[in-house]
């Protein structure tokens, strides 16, 4: 099988589920990775073989003696990384941008952006998960026709179609999943739920998650008095998340463009929902509305609005009648265009083009 470096200077972060899936299930080709610091989360993500190099220095000599035959750089920063040993080596070079790595970067570090159009002039392929993000791309200069759309995807026999919860004396259960971070718009989603408690006092709020803002949540669920309705679960591993997915009976995340640009790609746990059976409701941020069309696979507000995600939750709460229809479009939507064997497959598509062009 021909041996394909993935290049990611940490591997793997807890919520890079998207990067782990990818690496499996190849039949021509075998992902090789390539980390700068010794792997974390090895029981989540038990992939062989990674390699640590903390220097780069050697690489081209370590490349020629793996009979390595691409490169695929996951993010940004790290096409830039591996860039000099494309040149040098003549391998095909692959980067996938994710999301930060296309807004907030980009924003905050001038020589970044202008390191990225010799990327993007030398690089061969460049992938993104949403027509969004290529949009993005194609502004900070990269050509259209080295941008190909292969979207994330989730494992669906992971993820059933759950039948619906029973909703007794109107205890709704709300959940929301992602890192407690800025762009993930969970302060919004308490204030909303403030606003949706005094409709329906007897429904709860559940958010799986951990990151820097958790004391900021805190303190806003204090200032509303939500301490009995608003539960924060920190961090869980994925069949957690499952178990919560099944248990709840509406999925909300409220994504926002952080202040300092950063920006979402689509948040997997969307998809995650969808195929469970659950009605979503996200925002108008990034590339969610390609997957969440609104009042056709789940519902969406404007970023940053607390008045409208509460009013939006309260009539999608109201119209339960609704529901079946809505969540059997949201499924046959992910089963079309997420699931991660027919994205891997495109993947591995590109792989052996670019190798066979070489």
């Amino acid at each position: 099988m021909r041996r394909v470096l993935v290049y990611r200077k940490k591997f793997l972060p807890k919520s890079e589920t998207f990067i782990y899936e990818q690496l499996l299930g190849h039949h021509q080709i075998k992902p090789v990775v390539l980390t700068r610091q010794p792997p974390i989360n090895r029981i989540q993500f038990p992939y062989h073989p990674v390699y640590v190099l903390r220097q780069l220095t050697g690489l081209s000599k370590w490349l020629r003696r793996n009979r390595i035959k691409c490169l695929h750089a996951r993010y940004g920063p790290a096409g830039l990384d591996l860039l000099p040993f494309a040149r040098k080596n003549r391998l095909p070079l692959i980067t996938s941008f994710h999301g930060f790595d296309a807004s907030k970067r980009v924003r905050q570090n001038q020589m970044y952006r202008i390191k990225l159009k010799r990327l993007f002039r030398e690089g061969n392929a460049f992938t993104v998960v949403s027509n969004h993000m290529k949009q993005r791309l194609v502004q900070l200069g990269c050509p259209a026709k080295k941008i190909i759309l292969i979207r994330s995807g989730i494992d669906l026999r992971k993820f059933p179609m759950q039948p619906p919860q029973p909703v007794i004396d109107d205890r709704f259960r709300l959940l929301s999943v992602g890192r407690l971070t800025e762009k993930k718009g969970m302060d919004t989603l308490i204030k909303a739920f403030a606003l949706v408690h005094s409709h329906y006092p007897h429904a709860a709020l559940t958010i799986v998650g951990d990151g820097e803002e958790k004391q900021k949540l805190r303190q806003l669920i204090g200032k509303y008095g939500l301490w009995q309705h608003v539960k924060l679960m920190g961090a869980k591993p994925h069949d957690v998340v499952q178990r919560e997915l099944a248990r709840c009976h509406l999925f909300v995340i409220a994504c926002k463009t952080a202040k300092n640009g950063n920006q979402e790609g689509i948040p997997n746990v969307l998809m995650e929902a969808m195929a469970t059976g659950r009605p979503v409701v996200s925002t108008y941020h990034a590339g969610i509305p390609e997957l969440v069309e609104h009042k056709q696979t789940g519902f969406l507000v404007p970023e940053r609005s607390p008045s409208k995600l509460a009013e939006m939750i309260i009539q999608v709460l109201s119209e339960r009648s609704t529901w079946p229809e809505l969540v059997a479009r949201a499924r046959e939507k992910v089963e079309r265009q997420h699931d991660i064997q027919k994205q891997r497959a495109e993947l591995e598509k590109l792989y052996v083009r670019m190798i066979s062009r070489k």
